[in-house]
């Protein structure tokens, strides 16, 4: 039985490293609707708008809402952003898992 649990436990683990190690998708064009809610995704951009929040950043690129948990983006620095899809309050929006300030 003990087997059977390590086998099963080994192969979960297995299968969640896989979908952590998957590539982002990358983003054409200036929507989120031809994605889906919890989506890994990659794009870069122009800053156009932040706002600076209590726990982090609403930084805004071509009509994109990214949040970031982040305080040091500045309006008009491209970042390079790995993220996932997220819905809140009924938009989709992109939560920022990883940003790059590209200089």
């Amino acid at each position: 039985m003990r087997n059977l649990s390590l086998i099963i436990a080994i192969v979960g683990i297995g299968t969640l490293l896989g979908f952590l190690m998957a590539k982002p998708l990358k983003l054409y064009g200036n929507s989120l609707d031809s994605f889906i809610n919890g989506e890994k995704i990659f794009f870069e951009g122009i800053v156009d708008e932040v706002k600076e929040l209590h726990s982090g950043s609403l930084i805004t690129i071509k009509d994109i809402k990214i949040f970031c948990e982040c305080h040091n983006i500045d309006v008009g620095e491209q970042i390079r952003i790995e993220g996932i899809i997220e819905n809140f309050d009924g938009n989709l929006r992109v939560k920022a898992l990883v940003v790059n300030i590209i200089k």
